[in-house]
């Protein structure tokens, strides 16, 4: 009779072990299958300031919005003839078109901005200048042609 409990004890325990193992596999496929099998997506990247200029423009409904492309090379070529980077230099964008609006200009966006500066700046390695004074300059020059 003790080897008949005996058998009957082990039956018991082996039961409860392999339920026990099936309730261990089971909690470790619903952690990985819920945490991605523990990868995680790699973040968006942060917009540049090209792209962020062009959100500006598009949420102000300005004319003649280009695309996040045109306005990314806009803001490159002027980058390379500007002492200003990053995002001084789109605030430096931003204050040109808020003197061309308030002296009436109103045909004019970010990204023509920038075209139009860039095209009064040299081009060259070592030239970069100032785009204040470009922005200045160009902003008394449309106020004198409206």
């Amino acid at each position: 009779m003790d080897g008949e409990r005996h058998s009957a004890g082990n039956s018991a325990r082996r039961r409860w072990a392999f339920l026990l193992c099936l309730l261990l596999a089971a909690i470790a496929v619903a952690v990985v299958s819920t945490s991605g099998g523990g990868k995680k997506a790699a973040p968006a990247p942060a917009p540049t300031v090209g792209e962020q200029l062009r959100g500006q423009d598009t949420a102000a409904k300005l004319p003649g919005v280009g695309s996040g492309a045109d306005y990314n090379s806009a803001f490159d070529t002027l980058s390379a003839r500007c002492q200003e980077q990053g995002a001084s230099l789109g605030d430096e964008v931003q204050a040109v078109l808020e003197l061309l609006q308030k002296n009436g200009v109103t045909d004019e966006n970010r990204l023509t901005v920038m075209q139009h500066l860039a095209a009064t700046l040299p081009a060259g390695v070592g030239q970069q200048q100032s785009c204040a004074q470009a922005g200045n300059a160009y902003v008394t020059k449309a106020g004198q042609h409206p």
